[in-house]
């Protein structure tokens, strides 16, 4: 088996490319990270993040209340489960570009209407430089953490990285 470096996936032995990530492994043997905060990336797990349990409501919630609920708990987005399981996202940026000054008249209207749906997820076990990589491609400030089943059980942010590298960069006396 080869594990992907970047998102830990195990894949078959002599494969170019990772089945889950589609990262080239053409030179996995190769790299070897040049400082600590390299290596921890490469190597430390979403897990060690400080996620936090993630806001959720169903698909039928009015916007209305999404609004209300991500400016009382003071948070950048809300899950869209069904059943528990993720069906999409919706975000302060959501909220801008499909709501925008018809907030008000559309209040009513159900949170489905306006979310992401199928939104990218990772699990604990995915490296941070993997969630790093999918946040920057797809320009996401939250993803949401799940299960094999695709149940919903945390959500990590581009501030939760942040907080990871300030904290290694500190331990490693790099300079900030």
């Amino acid at each position: 088996m080869t594990i992907c470096p970047h998102c830990g996936f195990e894949n078959i032995e002599g494969v170019d490319e990772c089945a889950e990530c589609r990262h080239s492994l053409a030179d996995t043997e190769e790299h070897v990270p040049a400082t600590e905060v390299e290596r921890a990336l490469m190597h430390d797990q979403i897990a060690v993040l400080a996620s936090r349990p993630a806001i959720t409501v169903p698909p039928e919630t009015p916007i209305r209340d999404v609004l209300r609920l991500l400016v009382e708990k003071e948070i950048g987005c809300v899950v869209i489960t069904r059943d528990g399981k993720l069906a999409g996202i919706f975000s302060e940026r959501d909220a801008l570009m499909k709501l925008n000054v018809q907030a008000d008249e559309l209040g009513d209207e159900p949170v489905s209407r306006f979310m992401t749906p199928d939104p990218q997820a990772l699990s604990y076990n995915h490296k941070v430089a993997f969630a790093v990589q999918r946040m920057d491609q797809g320009s996401f400030r939250h993803v949401p953490i799940v299960t094999d089943d695709q149940t919903v059980t945390a959500i990590i942010s581009a501030r939760d990285i942040m907080h990871y590298l300030t904290e290694k960069m500190r331990q490693g006396g790099a300079e900030l």
